[in-house]
């Protein structure tokens, strides 16, 4: 493979193009077609605006340290079969170096700060809070001193603040000020997102308490008690799809019904069997953002583009990420040999 089509396709693998369409992208989405439907001036630009530093702070910035982070503590390189977590796997299997995540975080961070000056400086200097939020939630949820990803509850109350504020930071963008049916909409989309990262962290638990340092998640904390707290998750997402169903606009419906067979599949997966964590965890991933995307263009249907953008790039995701990692997953699937006797 030629050195420009390794980097190019390393960086498209690094950020993870899933779960950005998940979070930041069908957040911001979802608080944009909220404001939009609230009335007010459209501001397309705006809106792409908030698109690009949620991709470049989740996908490249956050994506990058924590690839480099979990290289170095042995996590990512255990032989554990994972087609979902694991990492991006983009140094196991040769395309990046860590000293190339390290470059690659660093551009997107200051091209993040650059479209959020911008940004506030066209929309509202409020938002210059929310943009230092991202970027701290971005490299915290890693780095010392809080390295949140590395502590039972901490990874998900900072993704669970990212995720509310990616939604409502979208919705003051548009509108100028939060609204209550904003802040409750950023509590439902955010707890959907939490309930799916301690699933993503079901077939991890092995090599996350083998990592150094330990990778204590909450999920290696509680053991198999942790599909109750995920499900707890699901159930106060659905729970506050419901609340805006009743209180804000009747649309949030397919909010709800999304929720409600997501929080079927925490109960019903598996969390030792690998093939029943993949295919609950990519369930629970299409729902969520389907879930999140139609609300979205049922608000607003001007953002009907988005929906199908995100219909596009997730197959486009599944065989690019399988066809580069092949080789990897058909070595990590090989039974080792047994350890010699002395």
């Amino acid at each position: 493979m030629g050195i420009v089509r390794r980097i190019l396709l390393g960086l498209w693998l690094e950020i993870r193009i899933i779960p950005v369409l998940l979070w930041s992208f069908t957040a911001i989405t979802l608080g944009t077609g909220l404001a939009w439907h609230d009335g007010g001036e459209i501001t397309v630009a705006g809106y792409l605006a908030a698109v690009a530093v949620g991709v470049l702070l989740q996908g490249l910035v956050a994506h990058s340290v924590n690839e480099i982070a979990d290289w170095r503590s042995g996590t990512d390189r255990d032989p554990a079969p994972r087609v979902i977590s694991g990492g991006s796997k983009v140094i196991a299997s040769g395309l990046l170096r860590p000293r190339d995540l390290a470059v690659v975080g660093v551009v997107a961070a200051v091209a993040a700060a650059a479209i959020g000056l911008a940004a506030a400086a066209a929309w509202g200097w409020i938002l210059l809070a929310y943009g230092a939020a991202g970027l701290a939630g971005a490299v915290l949820y890693t780095l010392p001193p809080i390295r949140a990803a590395y502590r039972p509850f901490s990874g998900e109350a900072v993704a669970f603040v990212c995720i509310w504020g990616c939604t409502t930071g979208a919705y003051v963008l548009q509108r100028g000020e939060l609204s209550g049916g904003a802040a409750l909409a950023g509590i439902a989309y955010a707890a959907s997102c939490v309930a799916m990262l301690m699933m993503h962290h079901y077939l991890d638990r092995v090599p996350d308490s083998r990592a150094f340092p330990p990778k204590t998640t909450t999920i290696v904390l509680l053991g198999p008690s942790g599909r109750r707290y995920a499900a707890a998750w699901a159930l106060i997402a659905l729970i506050a799809a419901i609340a805006l169903t009743a209180l804000v606009d009747g649309r949030f419906a397919i909010l709800a019904a999304g929720f409600a067979a997501a929080l079927a599949l925490h109960l019903a997966v598996d969390p030792d069997d690998p093939g029943s964590v993949t295919r609950c965890e990519l369930g629970v991933i299409l729902l969520a953002m389907g879930a999140g995307l139609a609300t979205a263009t049922a608000l607003a249907p001007e953002l009907i583009w988005a929906l199908v953008a995100a219909a596009i790039l997730v197959p486009v995701e599944l065989a690019l990420s399988g066809t580069a990692h092949r080789d990897l997953m058909a070595a990590r699937s090989r039974p080792r040999p047994a350890e010699p006797h002395p």
